[in-house]
């Protein structure tokens, strides 16, 4: 019985790996992860070296882009949802590239603006469905394999394309890294267009030959499903999605904790660029390093959590809060003197705490929501963090043009630092006792045993 239990242990870690759908769809996500980040990094070039914006005119940028995330982020994961996922990421998508190369044709940071603005609206429905149809594909067992998967690829985008995006500004052109940010739009949609009739095979998508009466019971509730999804509107999907989370203590526990946190984030989280500029003038480059090293740091916590297969909630989101505040405080200690190490050393210590919060954070998202809930979720979380968008970055702007950039980051980082703290004292109550399902899961682990 046991050797039968542990066959049947690594042949589930073993799956989500051959689970071919799934890695087409991560393989996608990469892609566009990959292209993202890469004219991201060469708007900000633009708009501080060599268009000279100010913080505030700065700080415009990610309101732009939360701005239409608040009015459609909920109704997005209504969408998710109701409608087919994969269809709906690739729509997104080809229009997300699109406008990306419209992107060319600005020569202005306020002509930007506008079809950044548009540009979101659009982007607004890739996560929903993307974290909707993760949950669809993968079993429960292997959702913080899979979370901390996708995950590691936006990290790793994070290194490769910062740093690849600076060296082909210095060789090349910002319109050629944004024409490589399209490319690999159409090329996502591509990849998702190969695996277009994997939701029209959900009884395959159990990885266990010995689940018949599971699968089949798993096939009638999601006809059941389909059939309640279709007969109501979408307003009432969306007050149900609202509700639901309010009903649910640690969704909505992770939800406002996050917000204390993301909101001394977002003052400074597109300000970077403002302080390598103070602190390294010289060196437009910088910001690529930077970027790629807290993407580094990412990488090394999603690594040990994908191989561990489990995180507590309490060190994750504490610990993720304590050591990106730390990394933000330590940033703001620099001056101009300083050696580049230093900025690396620092932005490792940022990019470890995010690692931690952002595997945890969307497990939990995942693992204690309902099925048929997941997209709302996602997309009510998006809805609230374009509200912290909308506000945060413009009082950023405006206390870094009062006080200095560097004495704003020390003390963001310093807040941050305390949000953490204050996460390890209560996370006992937040999130210490165990979900309904991790009881489901352990007690079904010790009758299979």
């Amino acid at each position: 019985m046991k050797i039968n239990f542990l066959n049947r242990k690594l042949s589930s870690e073993s799956s989500l790996l051959n689970n071919r759908r799934f890695m087409r769809m991560f393989t996608a996500y990469a892609t566009a992860s990959f292209g993202e980040w890469f004219d991201a990094i060469a708007i900000q070039i633009i708009m501080v070296y060599r268009w000279g914006a100010s913080p505030v005119t700065l700080a415009l940028v990610p309101v732009a882009m939360a701005l239409p995330g608040l009015i459609l982020g909920s109704f997005a994961g209504v969408a998710a949802d109701r409608f087919p996922k994969l269809k709906l990421m690739m729509l997104a998508d080809l229009l997300t590239g699109i406008l990306t190369l419209v992107l060319l044709t600005a020569s202005h940071p306020y002509a930007v603006i506008p079809i950044l603005m548009c540009r979101a609206a659009v982007s607004s429905f890739i996560m929903p469905a993307h974290q909707a149809m993760t949950r669809s594909l993968v079993r429960e067992e292997q959702l913080v394999q899979a979370t901390s998967l996708n995950g590691l690829v936006n990290q790793f985008s994070k290194i490769a394309g910062p740093l690849l995006g600076g060296m082909t500004l210095a060789i090349f052109s910002p319109q050629v890294c944004i024409g490589i940010g399209a490319c690999a739009r159409f090329a996502s949609a591509s990849l998702l267009w190969s695996i277009r009739g994997a939701e029209t095979k959900k009884n395959e998508l159990l990885h266990t030959e010995d689940s018949f009466h599971e699968e089949k019971k798993f096939h009638v509730d999601q006809e059941a499903v389909d059939a309640a999804v279709g007969s109501t509107s979408v307003w009432s999907d969306w007050k149900d999605g609202w509700t639901y989370l309010f009903q649910q203590r640690m969704l909505i526990c992770t939800l406002i904790y996050s917000v204390f946190g993301l909101f001394a984030l977002l003052m400074i989280d597109y300000q970077f660029t403002m302080l390598l500029r103070e602190i390294a003038p010289d060196r437009e480059s910088m910001l690529g390093i930077l970027v790629a090293a807290i993407g580094a740091g990412s990488v090394v916590v999603m690594i040990l959590v994908n191989r561990v297969g489990r995180l507590s909630y309490v060190i994750g989101l504490g610990g993720g809060y304590l050591g990106i505040g730390l990394g933000i405080a330590g940033l703001g200690l620099l001056q101009t003197v300083d050696t580049a190490l230093y900025i690396i050393m620092f932005a490792v210590l940022i990019g470890v705490g995010n690692g931690l919060y952002m595997v945890t954070n969307q497990t939990i998202m995942q693992k204690e929501s309902r099925q048929d809930m997941v997209g709302r979720v996602f997309g009510i979380s998006n809805t609230v963090v374009s509200v912290v968008l909308i506000s945060a970055p413009l009082l950023g702007g405006i206390v870094i043009e009062s006080v200095g950039v560097r004495t704003t980051f020390f003390w963001i980082g310093c807040t941050i630092a305390v949000i953490g703290v204050v996460g390890f004292v209560s996370g006992s109550y937040l999130w210490g006792e165990k979900s309904k399902r991790e009881k489901e899961a352990t007690i079904k682990r010790t009758e299979s045993a």
